[in-house]
């Protein structure tokens, strides 16, 4: 996975200066060079130290929007390499939801002492809350990594993504924050993250079944890392 991103990262380049180069001087084609083989180098040195961390804490809040309808609630999330635990309490859920993923599947319970089983932590939340969070592949959007090889990436001058298009989705990355993850040292991670369904990828509906569209608007917003 990581040489097929690398691919795409040197073809998503070259191509900018090739379009770039038609109307610059030699010397800006190589500070320009220059600049490109920086923010790639610094992207990979990022991507491999996210690729590292597979277990945390994380405490923040989450709002969905689609049509004229919304919710947000509290999020509350552990994970390590083996299980995770997640907690939804607020209008989003009706309520407080607990999602517990191992080898074994998911399974999801409620205060109104509700509990589904499946084998997707996404399928599960939008059978019970009615909404498409698409929480399989946030583990990877939350570290600011791509879920797929298909992704296609835009990075700022210090290696971070800011907005790419992966399995359905707009993701925008707004603002990063620095933390200190002991044995990871300090490491960048996202802060805010929006997320926008690509036109033609949902269908919308309320629990009740009313149709609200094609536009489905995620944001969520990270208190803490641990």
């Amino acid at each position: 996975m990581i040489r097929m991103l690398k691919m795409l990262a040197l073809i998503s380049i070259v191509t900018l200066l090739s379009a770039c180069a038609v109307k610059q001087s030699p010397l800006e084609a190589i500070a320009v060079q220059q600049l490109a083989a920086q923010t790639q180098a610094r992207w990979q040195a990022h991507q491999l130290a996210m690729l590292e961390l597979d277990h945390w804490r994380v405490k923040g809040k989450i709002a969905v929007k689609a049509g004229s309808k919304g919710g947000h609630a509290t999020l509350r999330w552990d994970k390590n390499a083996v299980v995770q635990k997640m907690e939804l309490y607020g209008p989003l859920g009706g309520g407080r939801v607990e999602i517990e993923s191992d080898a074994s599947g998911v399974r999801l319970k409620d205060t109104h002492g509700g509990q589904l089983r499946g084998d997707s932590v996404a399928k599960l939340i939008e059978q019970r809350l009615g909404w498409p969070l698409p929480f399989d592949q946030l583990p990877d959007w939350l570290r600011g990594l791509p879920s797929s090889e298909q992704a296609v990436m835009e990075w700022d001058e210090v290696g971070h993504i800011v907005r790419m298009n992966d399995q359905g989705w707009q993701i925008s990355y707004p603002e990063y924050q620095l933390i200190d993850l002991g044995d990871f040292g300090e490491v960048s991670v996202p802060r805010m993250i929006e997320l926008n369904a690509l036109p033609g990828t949902l269908k919308v509906y309320d629990k009740q079944g009313e149709y609200l569209g094609e536009d489905f608007f995620i944001r969520m917003i990270v208190k803490s890392w641990q």
